[in-house]
């Protein structure tokens, strides 16, 4: 039967081993599912990915595949007909298929998702790959650093002395495995609402652009005003600042009056900064380069930790820079339970990151380790998979009728409901002039373009929580909603008389997903930050480095804002889907630093199993050279070139022209190019400095070569590809005009287009959803807007 913490038990998924994506199948076995990887009798690609132990088994592979079984089936190879009759009755019994192969590979092999459909119609079919199965780079060859090349996110990554850096870790195969998951948990909703099975496109390049700190959304409407959108790599952004101290760096951020005011006390209440002007963060935004060293002076002298813990406790931001061994000991991630020590492979133990979330204070994670080759001769038995909805039929969306409210503000929390919202759910956001969201006013109006990305699809509720009147709001619009969404600090909820217990009260089938900058518990709870805080925290800012010595360079992206929020809709769906089963409405959690290390999770355990083996590897990579980012024609245009084995060295080669240099006998081989990365690395860059990005990108392409064309924001908005698939959203947004947009995370081959309209203004629906919606007396709704508890624009018809 399932419950809070395993909503997916009985689910049965089939994973066709590729070399992306696996978090796909980990996230839904963390849930309950009995996820089964059919692999060849070589092993999974994804086997052969680094990190490595010392043993050479893959770490990567290790923590994205805990929770599984494995099964041998070649499928690579030409099918017998025994084989394939075996593998169509096993299809049979599958409610989710998951496969990252090419497109169009699973077709050649006759079992494309129309002949899986023939076979089983109720079987979802979720297909992860780099670009998606349609448009006209479907088919180019890639490695998940040049998706992060194409995505806009490397083109302001690092700093102008230096190439544009790529990111530690995965990111590119992680994301498109999370939103694999949530699109199969949008289409099981869609499943017990009568919609039957149907495939799932899900794109890497898609899903990574989506995340990139609203970079389409801002560079349209920079273009719109007639300003030109960055295209210079700052490292530190002014707006998230690092500072050395006595024992390492910290990062400082410094948005609101009231942060401005507790550390202009804590620096000694300096004179020539006591007038008003400086509690504007615009303001200090233009002076910089005053403020900033103000800042540096006061923390050069501090240790790291204990700075960090008086400036959380004077309502200050700040964290330090830890490294993945600091990460290790730290005692809040200790206090929390972020690592267990458990069985990584047979017979050896070490600490790993033990989940991506909690529900009801339940870790949901690691139960057992990664499978051996073929370890499971039994395929599915057991229960089947059952589900209905209370939502009744659905014609085109599949969450069409879903009730959320959305508590949420700056990213985290208005990203999960805006994922919800694309695919059907009625999300009424709640603020007010008092509590703005903001992001809203983070341009000094009441709207920007990243609010207009994040909220849009939404309606508004203007109201304020503070107020007094403002009680008999809330528990009818607790009542009302299915999924409640909050990205508060600490104990704000619970202040508000809106935390877990009072909505277990008002609502028992509720579910509600909270997230916390550290958690809700543990010994920095009370923390409080902003994306770029939780990088330092979590140890993403000291791998995110040159090789050269030199120390993170910083970042200005928002990173894992936008992940953790697709983290909580993956949470708070399952839990949905457990409450529809039978199980109580529940309480997802997911700390914000928590999504960010679980992408760092094989760099964790890597580091765990040998101390001090983990260093950043700036544009290298532990098993193929060449490998980074190289120069090309024009200004500030790069062009990242992947070599993975010495095939692709060859074909390298052959796109340069085979140079004489390129022929010596000692750059053959892959370690001979790792041992001559500089010098090989400098010739490559003498070739690309007089083409093109886009001509590198072709050159290479048209051998096989994983590249790909270092882009910015500007350029994807008119990229035919991303224009083909349907991803730019044009929308005419109040407040801004007409803005382009990043748009659906995933399609599904039975499914109404994803929803969207322009973001609301504050209190812009109030009137209508109070009456229409919660049922309350018109005449009480005017005195409360009389009162100043509600705000409206809107009047009744």
């Amino acid at each position: 039967m399932p419950s809070t913490s395993s909503p997916l038990t009985d689910l049965r998924v089939l994973e066709v081993s590729g070399d992306r994506g696996d978090l796909c199948g980990r996230l839904l076995a963390d849930l309950g599912a009995d996820v089964l990887l059919v692999e060849p009798s070589s092993g999974a690609a994804s086997r052969q990915r680094a990190p490595f132990a010392s043993d050479g088994s893959s770490l990567y592979f290790a923590v994205r595949n805990a929770n599984k079984r494995s099964a041998v089936f070649d499928l690579a190879a030409p099918l017998e007909s025994a084989d394939l009759d075996r593998f169509l009755t096993l299809i049979s019994d599958t409610d989710v298929l998951i496969e990252s192969w090419a497109p169009g590979a699973m077709s050649n092999l006759g079992l494309g998702p129309d002949v899986l459909l023939k076979v089983n119609p109720e079987l979802i079919v979720v297909s992860l790959t780099d670009f998606g199965q349609t448009g006209p780079d479907r088919d180019l060859v890639s490695t998940d650093d040049v998706v992060f090349a194409l995505s806009g996110w490397q083109a302001l990554s690092g700093i102008p002395e230096k190439p544009p850096l790529l990111l530690p870790g995965a990111i590119a195969s992680d994301v498109v495995g999370v939103i694999g998951a949530y699109a199969v948990l949008v289409a099981l909703v869609h499943r017990a609402r009568g919609g039957g099975g149907q495939h799932l496109d899900v794109s890497s390049l898609e899903a990574m652009a989506q995340m990139n700190t609203w970079g389409l959304a801002s560079a349209s409407d920079s273009l719109r005003r007639g300003s030109t959108p960055p295209t210079v790599r700052s490292g530190d952004s002014p707006m998230y600042p690092t500072f050395e101290c006595a024992d390492g760096k910290v990062r400082c951020v410094v948005m609101a009056p009231g942060q401005w005011r507790a550390l202009w006390e804590w620096m000694g209440s300096p004179e020539a900064f006591e007038d008003e002007y400086w509690e504007s963060y615009v303001n200090r935004l233009m002076n910089t380069d005053v403020i900033n060293p103000l800042y540096a002076a006061h923390w050069a002298d501090l240790p790291k930790i204990e700075g960090c813990q008086e400036a959380q406790r004077r309502g200050v931001v700040a964290t330090p820079l830890l490294s993945p061994a600091e990460v290790l000991a730290d005692e809040h991630y200790a206090s929390r339970g972020t690592f267990a020590t458990v069985e990584i492979a047979p017979g050896v133990e070490a600490k790993v990151v033990s989940g991506a979330f909690e529900i009801d204070r339940i870790r949901i994670g690691h139960r057992h380790r990664a499978p051996e080759i073929g370890e499971d001769s039994d395929l599915f038995d057991g229960p089947r998979f059952t589900l209905s909805s209370p939502l009744g039929k659905a014609k085109d969306l599949p969450l069409r009728g879903l009730h959320v409210a959305d508590f949420g503000h700056g990213g985290v929390g208005v990203e999960c409901a805006r994922m919800l919202a694309d695919y059907g759910a009625d999300v009424v956001k709640i603020e007010s002039h008092a509590y703005p969201d903001f992001i809203r006013i983070v341009m000094g109006g009441e709207m920007s373009a990243p609010f207009a990305s994040s909220s849009r699809t939404k309606r508004c509720l203007g109201l304020n929580l503070k107020h007094s009147g403002a009680t008999q709001v809330v528990e009818k619009l607790v009542a009302w909603a299915d999924i409640l969404i909050e990205n508060n600090s600490t104990g704000t909820m619970d202040t508000l008389g809106i935390g877990w217990s009072d909505v277990r009260r008002l609502n028992p089938d509720a579910v509600m997903m909270s997230s916390q900058l550290m958690g809700s518990h543990g010994i920095q709870a009370n923390w409080t930050g902003y994306g770029p805080t939780i990088q330092t925290a979590g140890g993403l800012s000291w791998l995110w480095a040159y090789d050269d010595g030199d120390g993170p360079p910083g970042s200005n992206a928002i990173h894992p804002d936008h992940l953790a929020g697709r983290i909580g809709a993956v949470g708070a769906l399952a839990a949905l889907i457990g409450r529809d089963r039978g199980a109580p409405g529940a309480h997802v959690e997911v700390a914000q630093v928590e999504a960010l290390m679980m992408t760092l999770a094989d760099q964790f355990l890597a580091e765990a199993l040998e101390p001090g083996s983990v260093h950043p590897r700036g544009n290298t990579y532990p098993t193929g050279a060449p490998w980074g980012a190289f120069p090309c024609a024009g200004e500030e245009n790069w062009a990242v070139i992947c070599v993975r084995d010495d095939h692709d060295w060859v074909s390298l080669r052959e796109a340069m022209g085979d140079p004489q240099w390129a022929r010596d006998p000692l750059l053959v081989r892959t370690a001979q190019r790792i041992e001559a990365r500089p010098e090989v690395e400098a010739r490559i860059a003498d070739w690309t400095k007089d083409l093109t990005r886009v001509e590198v990108q072709n050159i290479c392409q048209a051998k096989g070569v994983p590249a790909g064309q270092v882009m910015f924001c500007v350029d994807q908005l008119e990229d035919p590809h991303l224009i083909e698939r349907g991803f730019l959203v044009d929308l005419e947004q109040q407040g801004l005009g007409r803005v382009v947009m990043a748009g659906p995370c995933f399609t599904g081959s039975g499914m109404g287009p994803p929803a969207c309209f322009q973001a609301p203004l504050i209190g812009e629906h109030s009137r209508r959803f109070c009456v229409q919606d919660l049922g309350m007396d018109p005449g009480l709704v005017d005195e409360l807007v009389a009162s100043g508890a509600l705000e409206a624009l809107d009047e009744l018809p």
